[in-house]
């Protein structure tokens, strides 16, 4: 048994990024970038209007105003307009429209008053007036991203502004759920005596959702039958860069996740580690891929996947683990009878800046409801029973989002 501090640094010092994977940009979210990606064009690679308005020939404004421009033509955006601009002229133009040959100042129309076909400038402008240069947004060989940024929607954008569709990312792992167990069947089945409900799935397939993550499900309860688990599992590896099942890693004698790594030529990275609720994890190394084998227990599922599963995860796509963390007051007693690490689920409130953590209520590995509400831990150092309201202690946050849709 390891501490949740050797955890941490054995999956960081031992889980390797992925290798690198072309993918279509709207596919890379959340991605970081393997190589670093310069400019393959000018962004405007057109001298361009900021404004509707009028362009003219600046020189063309010479003695005392106001002046009188005739229409040459009338230029929308995405318009390829090549004849020259005759002297004496101005052309009326869109917003984002090419500037035609010899024009090279703009007046918004606001600024402008129109009799017939002719312009009329009352005003003189700066040459240059409202004129948007060739690669004004992004030069043509300049770097846009160094390689290791995240791919964010904005990112995803100014990639596609320079005409990209595939770029080389760490690809998000492909992930494969799977429930163990004799006792649980899939919800839409008649319970018989002994069963229950199979939860797991859906909890994890939901985290994995709410991070982005796309997942695999298994869609049938494997029974504690060590020659079927062992099948699954293999067919599964060869498909997942990391399958993560729940049940099974205990010490029952129908626990055979241990056994079946071994068969399968895995290597175990740990087996159980200080912490409640959660102590029976485990994780291997099958091949290539991993295995991340969580408790049955459903609140020690979710706190498995927070504690593990996002640090394994991260790691695959070549990140480093930071879960949101904050020091937080009690807004209750907390009473934690044990001497391991504790993960205590806990609603986080934000007061004005301060976050105030209010314990779940009678919290046990077996009781998912007492986890509905919450939306992070608080975090128990080893040792510590119990904590008074208004002290302070160390949290984490489970969701990105308040549950409850508040702000």
């Amino acid at each position: 048994m390891i501490t949740v501090a050797e955890a941490k640094k054995k999956i960081d010092e031992t889980v390797s990024p992925l290798p690198e994977k072309t993918v279509a940009i709207s596919d890379a979210l959340g991605c970081r970038l393997h190589k670093s990606i310069p400019a393959p064009i000018n962004v405007p690679d057109f001298v361009s209007s900021i404004m509707d308005g009028v362009a003219f020939r600046h020189e063309d404004l010479t003695g005392a105003g106001p002046w009188r421009l005739p229409i040459q033509a009338v230029i929308g955006a995405g318009r390829d307009e090549v004849t020259p601009l005759r002297p004496g002229h101005a052309i009326k133009i869109m917003t984002g429209a090419k500037l035609i040959p010899g024009s090279d100042t703009v007046v918004k129309v606001e600024d402008v008053e129109f009799e017939d076909d002719v312009a009329v400038i009352r005003e003189m402008v700066n040459r240059g007036n409202f004129v948007r240069p060739l690669g004004d947004d992004i030069e043509k060989g300049s770097l846009l991203f160094e390689a290791g940024v995240t791919v964010t929607p904005v990112v995803a954008g100014v990639l596609a502004s320079v005409g990209l569709q595939n770029i080389e990312v760490i690809p998000y792992p492909r992930v494969t759920i799977i429930s163990t167990g004799s006792e649980i069947i899939e919800p839409g089945h008649e319970l018989r005596p002994g069963q229950r409900y199979d939860s797991n799935r859906t909890v994890l397939y939901s985290l994995l959702e709410h991070d982005g993550m796309p997942a695999n499900i298994i869609n049938h309860v494997i029974p504690d039958q060590r020659r079927e688990l062992e099948q699954i599992l293999r067919e599964s590896m060869e498909d997942s860069d990391l399958v993560i099942t729940s049940g099974g890693v205990s010490m029952g004698d129908f626990d055979y996740i241990p056994d079946v790594v071994a068969r399968l030529g895995g290597e175990i990275l740990f087996h159980k580690v200080t912490v409640k609720p959660g102590k029976p994890v485990l994780i291997a190394r099958i091949g290539k891929s991993w295995l991340i084998g969580l408790p049955g227990n459903p609140v020690s599922v979710v706190a498995g996947y927070h504690l593990h599963a996002r640090r394994v995860i991260s790691r695959l796509m070549g990140k480093e683990y930071r879960p949101r963390t904050a020091r937080a007051r009690l807004g209750q007693d907390v009473h934690f009878p044990s001497d391991r690490f504790g993960m205590l689920g806990a609603m986080l409130e934000d007061h004005n800046g301060e976050i105030i953590a209010i314990p779940a209520v009678r919290q046990q590995s077996g009781r998912l409801s007492s986890a509905a509400e919450i939306n992070g831990f608080i975090m128990i150092e080893e040792n510590v029973q119990s904590m008074l309201a208004g002290e302070t202690a160390d949290v984490e946050w489970l969701y990105h989002w308040p549950i409850d849709g508040s702000e």
